[in-house]
């Protein structure tokens, strides 16, 4: 499996726009040491490492938390889909499929849930909040191979989903069958990375091979192309902040970096502080504030960072484990990570 997840994946992850607003958090109820026999930490666990909640599976590639932060949704090569209620970790259903999922988008307060999988199929979910759990659609998406990333706008209305044929593809979920707006083939080599501005009128989208990113106006019925920047390696993912008005790229070394966004345009790039290593994936917190992402440090060691929105480490956490994806919870407060050894709830210094 590739080592980093598309923005679906985690981004996978819908994140609310409340500029600034603290948020009552089930997280914060978590206490190590009260925690049930089965969910205690073994012994060496890092101390800012608060619940694992996947001890007893193999492996997870990608994550999303609902915009609420009340629920989360984790999935991979078991191709088993599980989604818990963070408030008083419980595990509200699962359900196998028939291919190993790539990504995961869990629509603002939605009780929709969208899995993009390796043969190129995305399921809709309804009711995903609860265990009476509906298959609302099946898209036959993407040929030749995985949903590699997907984006829903803010109102929940549009999905962009790309993948392994080069396609970067507009979805109608307002309808009681999602349909197909239009199928972009401007992309030369695989989508990796696509996301919408938070008011819904871009949309950006990154293929790691062209070195590039695309901003398409999604202002109207169907997107229009618009600037297309250069950048100096190629990009993995994009995420925008919740003001809309800045974005953060991952990617190979030299990519990892924020932009300005105005009017449609990226500008005037600030470079993380990545230790000349590959960034994964990057995200913004809930508050706009801070950026948390992944660092590739070698074949048996990835670690968790956060920085400022000027580029400079706030934290940082190592761990002897492939870490895929890796966000802010919507608190502001923890980090979530899929890593080789579960699913790691992480508290933040405060």
């Amino acid at each position: 499996m590739i080592r980093f997840c598309g923005a679906g994946c985690f981004l996978f992850a819908a994140i609310a726009c409340v500029i600034g607003q603290e948020v009552a958090s089930p997280l914060e109820k978590i206490v190590p040491a009260k925690l049930p026999p089965a969910m205690r930490l073994p012994k060496g666990t890092p101390p800012e490492v608060v619940v694992n909640l996947s001890q007893k599976i193999d492996r997870i590639d990608c994550f999303s938390l609902r915009g609420d932060g009340k629920f989360l949704a984790i999935s991979g090569p078991d191709q088993w889909v599980r989604v818990w209620s963070l408030d008083g970790l419980k595990q509200n259903w699962n359900v196998k499929q028939p291919e190993s999922i790539v990504s995961l988008a869990f629509p603002m307060e939605s009780k929709t849930l969208i899995a993009g999988d390796a043969a190129g199929t995305i399921r809709i979910w309804d009711k995903a909040d609860t265990k009476q759990l509906v298959l609302k659609a099946l898209l036959p998406a993407h040929k030749d191979g995985p949903v590699w990333t997907m984006s829903v706008s803010s109102d929940g209305k549009r999905l962009a989903s790309g993948g392994r044929d080069k396609a970067l593809k507009l979805w109608d979920l307002s309808k009681p069958k999602p349909t197909l707006i239009v199928s972009l083939t401007d992309h030369k080599d695989d989508v990796r990375g696509v996301a919408f501005s938070p008011d819904g009128n871009h949309m950006i989208s990154v293929s790691p091979e062209e070195k590039q990113m695309r901003v398409w106006d999604t202002s109207g019925e169907k997107p229009k192309a618009g600037e297309v920047v250069k950048l100096p390696t190629g990009a993995i993912g994009v995420s925008f902040a919740p003001d809309g008005k800045s974005l953060v790229l991952a990617g190979s070394r030299g990519t990892g970096a924020v932009w300005s966004f105005k009017d449609g345009k990226p500008d005037d790039p600030v470079d993380l502080d990545t230790d000349k290593r590959a960034i994964l994936m990057a995200n913004f917190s809930a508050d706009g504030n801070r950026i948390a992402g992944v660092l590739a440090h070698s074949r048996t060691e990835d670690r968790v960072v956060v920085w400022g929105k000027d580029g400079k480490k706030l934290h940082e956490f190592k761990y002897d484990a492939h870490i895929p994806a890796a966000g802010f919870a919507q608190d502001n407060h923890h980090l979530i990570a899929v890593t080789d050894i579960g699913l790691l709830i992480i508290r933040l210094p405060k």
